[in-house]
């Protein structure tokens, strides 16, 4: 078996890991101030007001480290009694041959130490615990979306009525909106939601709605998506369930709920479930409480005045799969410790792995969603881009879990491509004017549907 790759570092220029903490990190650190300074503003609270200061204090003080690039230390001992999960940190530190520091460390393990270290900052003061740095942020940009919410639940509204007055449909017709629903799910705001205007049972098949679906799947590089439908509808019915791990609150959220409600109207699945991170993480991530606040700004005629049927139906739909826990939502500490996704396993005890390998066994699809998710399955780790997706996700691919990764490209790693498509989109890139053109990766244009049965035999 071939020498398992270095992981990507933050000190190498030609990866987008060296302009991310140089340029990325600091804004988003700067940005976190100014939402505590905005909340403690609004707070008659003097308590509040006063802890606040302390925070200020931590992020500022990380945001030194990180421009110094000082060494990574380790959580103290009383920092993991608050929050026991960071123990995960220090773990994978002790293993460390080198100290690493912030500016020259491992991409994915440090940045996944910054989101748990400004967490911690603030999780620190008792008035601050259940405070999300993050959520203004995270609900303003849905706000900003606007049009295309419309258009997906008026979409939605259509599609969904139909399928109820439609006892039997063909499974070519629903290959294909499954195919259409993925699609919106994978791309989220950069979706064309012309892909659906011809999203009516009669006209699925037609030639104008073709095309769309060939257009789309141009910039999608590598796509297993018929492998993944292959295993979903050879799964008696009554056992078929959907596990999303999901990615970003907002608008890919609402894309994700689109893509459970078809799969729930349509009968496909029996039940889907949402596996949600239970802090602030990777600034735009889904928690558990973020589904509360959804449905109370879809509700909002302030936010969204127009097509408030549309809107409604949508809200109703998920509210009652909900309350049949036919659609459920579930949290994990697991997804934001340390661990990369080879540790879904049943030999992690210690940080959720062996709870959620067992739980997935049970899955007919575990749908693993956006860039982070999809570096973790790969350990972000310097595979050549032809590699395949198998042979990237060690432990999983012979795991019995059956995993749909869901991902724009958006960092370095990227595996599964054939022979050739990568000096291409290097070329492609540097004629754009891009200096770098291995950075294609990480443009957020191209991106990429893998699947693993779960059966494989490592090569």
């Amino acid at each position: 078996m071939p020498k398992t790759p270095d992981v990507y570092h933050l000190n190498d220029p030609t990866s987008f890991a060296y302009s991310t903490a140089r340029s990325r990190w600091p804004k988003i650190i700067t940005q976190s101030k100014h939402d505590v300074f905005a909340h403690a503003e609004k707070s008659e609270d003097a308590e509040l007001k006063k802890q606040s200061e302390h925070i200020v204090e931590g992020i500022e003080l990380l945001l030194r480290e990180i421009e110094d690039g000082v060494s990574i230390r380790k959580f103290t001992e009383s920092e993991v009694a608050l929050i026991p999960s960071l123990q995960s940190y220090n773990d994978i530190l002790a293993t460390m041959k080198e100290k690493p520091t912030w500016l020259a460390g491992p991409w994915l393990f440090t940045e996944c130490y910054l989101y748990r270290v400004l967490d911690t900052v603030v999780k620190s003061q008792s008035k601050w615990v259940d405070f999300d740095i993050f959520e203004v942020l995270k609900r303003d940009t849905f706000k900003s979306s606007k049009f295309g919410i419309y258009e997906l639940a008026i979409r939605y509204k259509k599609l969904s009525e139909e399928l109820k007055k439609t006892p039997q449909v063909e499974t070519e017709k629903l290959r294909i909106l499954f195919e259409e629903f993925v699609d919106i799910s994978l791309w989220g705001n950069a979706t064309d939601l012309s892909l659906l205007a011809n999203a009516t049972l009669e006209d699925i098949q037609s030639r104008q709605g073709k095309e769309a679906r060939e257009k789309s799947a141009e910039n999608i590089i590598a796509n297993d998506l018929p492998e993944a439908w292959s295993r979903l509808v050879a799964v008696p019915f009554e056992e078929r369930r959907v596990d999303f791990v999901l990615d970003n609150a907002g608008f890919e959220f609402y894309t994700d709920l689109s893509l459970s409600l078809f799969l729930l109207d349509a009968k496909l699945v029996k039940t889907v479930v949402f596996h949600c991170k239970t802090r602030p993480w990777m600034v735009s991530d889904t928690m558990v409480k973020d589904y509360k606040l959804f449905l109370q700004d879809m509700r909002n005629s302030d936010w969204f005045p127009d097509h408030q049927e549309e809107l409604e139906y949508f809200v109703s739909s998920i509210e009652y799969y909900h309350s049949t826990k036919q659609f459920q939502l579930v949290d994990s500490e697991f997804w934001t410790s340390a661990l990369d996704y080879s540790y879904l396993s049943p030999h992690e005890t210690k940080y959720g792995g062996a709870e959620l390998y067992n739980y997935f066994q049970e899955s007919t699809l575990v749908i693993v969603k956006g860039d982070l998710n999809y570096r973790k399955l790969t350990g972000d780790r310097m595979w050549p881009k032809t590699t395949p997706f198998v042979n990237a996700i060690d432990q999983l691919a012979t795991s019995n879990i059956h995993v749909l990764a869901l991902r724009t490209c958006k960092a370095d790693v990227c595996v599964g491509l054939p022979d050739g498509l990568e000096e291409k989109l290097i070329e492609f890139w540097k004629q754009q004017g891009n200096d770098v053109g291995e950075l294609w990766c990480s443009s957020g244009k191209w991106a990429v549907i893998s699947y693993s049965a779960g059966n494989s035999s490592i090569n």
